[in-house]
C-alpha cells in the first residue's frame, strides 16, 4: 500500500515544490469555480436577506437550501454514468465542467434578479435552484480533481483545491459586496457570473483525467429492490413535508422531490430492462408534471393512472433468469459487486465509523459561519467593515492557513494533520462567543475571523485530503459526493431548523459557546481512531493506487 498518510520531504523545499505540479495546479483553478455558488448561498444571501429587514428565522431557515449539497449523492451516479454529447472527443469529465458551468451561470443571473423586497418565495426558488446547479458542478469538480491527482499529490492537490475555492469565494464575496455597495445586489451578484469558467478553461490545458475509470453498471434490477424503493418514496416524502410544517418553510419537501428524480427514473429504467422492456417507458414519469404544468387537470389524472399502472406493472412482473441484451441477471450482478458506490465503502473495515466522524465533525463550525453575516448585521458593521474584516482579512489568514496545512501535512502525516485542525476550528468558534458579547469592535472582528479562516485553511487541507483517500477511483464521483455532503448535513439543518430561535432564546454569546462545545466530539473521535488503526484500514484506491497500477489493471483486464 502507497503510504498516504505521511510523506518524509527531506527539506522545506521539497515540501513546497509540489505545489507547481499539474496536478495541484488544475486542483487550484477548478476549486475556483467550485467555491463560486456556495459563497453567494451562504454568507452573501444571508448578508443580503438580514439588510433586507427578513426575520431571523426565516434567515436561518435558508440555510436548509445548502443541505442540497448534503443529497448531491443522490443524482451523482449521472456524472459517473451518463455520456453527454461531444464525451468521446472532449471527455466525459469535461463535457460534464462544459455544461455545469454553463447551468450555474444561469442560476445566478436568476437569483440576482430575485429581490427580497418582493417577498422571500422568490429568492428561495432561485437560492434553489442556484444550489442544485452548484452541488452538481461540485460533484463533476471533485471526481476531476482527484482522478487528476496522483496519491501522493491528495495532500498539495486539496490544498491547492482549498486555496482555488477560498479565492473564488473571496472574489465572489469582494465583488457582490463591492458592486452591491457601488450599484445594487443584482449588479453585485451578475458581476460574479465569469468565476463559474474557471474550471473549463483550466480542463482545456489539463485535458481529461489519466486515472478515470469507466464503470459497468448494472442493466437490470429485480422486482423486490424496485418494490422496496417504491415505499421509501412516500416515506421519505413525508418526512420531508412534516419537518417542513414543524419549521415554517416549504424547502426540504423541494429538496427531496429533486433528489429522487434520478433514482425513480434510474429504478424504472433498470426494471424496464429486467422485465424484457424498453427503458424508454421511463419517460412516461415526465406526464404528470408536465399535465400540472399546462394546468389540464382531466390530462394531469389520466397521465398519473398511466403511470401508476406502469409501476404496478413493473413492481410484480417476473424478470428473465438468465442473461439478455441488457446485461447480465439481477443475481450474477450481486455477485459482482456492483450494488453500489455506497456499499463498497462501507464494506470496508471501520467504514461506519469514519461516516460517523464526518457527520459530527463540522457541526459547530457550520452552524457558527452560516449565522455569522447576521451577527456583523445586528451589531452595527458596515458593508465596507465587512468586506475588510471578514473578506479581506479573512482571506489573507485563510491563504496563509491553506499553506502551512499542506506543509503540515506533508511533514506530519495526514492524521496528525485532521487532529490539529479539529482542535483549531474547535477554538475559532470560542472567538466568535467573544466578538459577540464585546459587540461592534473592528479590531476583534478582523482578529475573529483571521482565526476562524486560518483553521479552516489547514482543516480544508486535512480533511479533504481525508475523504479524498478514502474513495474508491471505481466510484469518485459518488463516493466523494457521498462523504463531502455528510460533512455538513447536521450543522446546516441544525442552522435551519434552530439557529434563528436558538439565537433569539439565548443570544449570541451563549449560542457560539454552544457551538463551541459541539466540537469535541468530532476530535474524541478522530483521536480514538487514529490509535485503532481504524483510519488507515478505511483508505480506498484513490489514496493508495498510482497511475501506473492503474494502467497495469486495466490491461489486466480487471
Amino acid at each position: 500500500m502507497s503510504d498516504t498518510t505521511k510523506a518524509a520531504p527531506t527539506s522545506w523545499r521539497d515540501s513546497i515544490l509540489p505545489y507547481a505540479k499539474k496536478g495541484p495546479l488544475t486542483a487550484f483553478f477548478v476549486g475556483i469555480s467550485s467555491g463560486l455558488p456556495f459563497t453567494l448561498l451562504a454568507a452573501t444571501l444571508t448578508q443580503r436577506l438580514s439588510e433586507g429587514g427578513i426575520e431571523r428565522r426565516t434567515i436561518s431557515a435558508f440555510a436548509l437550501v445548502l443541505l442540497i449539497y448534503s443529497i448531491k449523492w443522490a443524482w451523482a451516479p449521472i456524472v459517473d454514468r451518463i455520456r453527454l454529447p461531444f464525451s468521446d472527443s472532449f471527455g466525459q469529465r469535461r463535457t460534464w465542467l462544459v455544461l455545469c458551468a454553463a447551468a450555474v451561470i444561469a442560476a445566478i443571473v436568476l437569483l440576482a434578479r430575485a429581490d427580497p423586497a418582493d417577498g422571500a418565495q422568490k429568492v428561495l426558488l432561485a437560492a434553489l435552484i442556484l444550489g442544485f446547479a452548484g452541488a452538481t458542478y461540485d460533484i463533476v469538480i471533485d471526481a476531476y480533481r482527484i482522478e487528476t491527482l496522483e496519491p501522493e499529490e491528495l495532500g498539495t492537490g486539496s490544498g491547492m483545491s482549498q486555496y482555488g475555492w477560498r479565492i473564488g469565494a473571496f472574489l465572489a464575496g469582494t465583488v457582490a459586496l463591492a458592486g452591491a455597495a457601488s450599484v445594487d445586489w443584482t449588479f453585485g451578484y451578475i458581476a460574479c457570473a465569469p468565476l463559474a469558467l474557471s474550471a473549463v478553461i483550466v480542463s482545456l490545458w489539463a485535458g481529461e483525467p489519466k486515472r478515470h475509470k469507466m464503470r459497468e453498471w448494472p442493466q437490470r434490477g429485480s422486482a423486490g429492490s424496485y418494490r422496496r424503493f417504491l415505499l421509501a418514496i412516500p416515506l421519505i416524502l413525508a418526512a420531508a413535508f412534516g419537518l417542513d410544517q414543524l419549521l415554517g418553510s416549504t424547502i426540504l419537501f423541494r429538496i427531496s422531490l429533486f433528489g429522487l428524480i434520478y433514482p425513480i427514473a434510474d429504478m424504472t429504467i433498470r426494471r424496464a430492462h429486467d422485465a424484457g422492456w424498453s427503458g424508454h417507458l421511463a419517460w412516461l414519469l415526465l406526464a404528470p408534471p408536465i399535465a400540472a404544468a399546462v394546468g389540464n387537470l382531466t390530462l394531469f389524472w389520466i397521465a398519473l393512472a398511466l403511470v401508476g399502472a406502469l409501476v404496478a406493472a413493473l413492481a410484480v412482473k417476473a424478470g428473465d433468469s438468465g442473461a439478455n441484451r441488457f446485461g447480465d441477471a439481477p443475481d450474477a450482478l450481486v455477485r459482482k459487486d456492483v450494488v453500489g458506490p455506497m456499499v463498497e465503502f462501507f464494506r470496508r473495515r471501520g467504514a461506519w465509523l469514519v461516516f460517523i466522524f464526518v457527520l459530527v465533525h463540522k457541526i459547530g463550525d457550520t452552524m457558527a459561519n452560516l449565522m455569522v453575516r447576521d451577527l456583523f448585521v445586528t451589531s452595527g458593521f458596515s458593508r465596507e467593515e465587512i468586506l475588510f474584516a471578514d473578506v479581506w482579512v479573512g482571506f489573507a489568514c485563510l491563504m496563509i492557513g491553506i499553506f502551512v496545512g499542506g506543509i503540515i501535512y506533508a511533514r506530519w502525516g495526514m492524521k496528525r494533520a485532521v487532529l490539529v485542525s479539529l482542535l483549531l476550528m474547535g477554538v475559532s468558534n470560542f472567538s466568535f462567543a467573544i466578538l459577540a458579547e464585546l459587540g461592534r469592535s473592528v479590531p476583534m472582528m478582523a482578529f475573529t475571523m483571521g482565526f476562524e479562516n486560518f483553521a479552516s485553511g489547514i482543516g480544508g487541507v486535512a480533511v479533504v485530503a481525508f475523504l479524498s483517500a478514502v474513495c474508491s477511483l471505481r466510484f469518485t464521483a459518488t463516493q466523494f459526493a457521498m462523504l463531502s455532503a455528510a460533512a455538513a448535513i447536521l450543522g446546516r439543518f441544525l442552522t435551519g431548523a434552530t439557529a434563528g430561535a436558538l439565537i433569539n432564546a439565548m443570544g449570541y454569546p451563549n449560542f457560539y459557546l454552544l457551538t463551541t462545545a459541539l466540537a469535541l466530539p468530532g476530535i474524541l473521535l478522530f483521536w480514538w481512531m487514529m490509535r485503532s488503526g481504524l483510519v488507515d484500514a478505511a483508505l480506498g484506491s484513490a489514496g493508495t493506487q498510482h497511475e501506473s497500477e492503474v494502467r497495469a489493471e486495466d490491461q489486466a483486464g480487471t
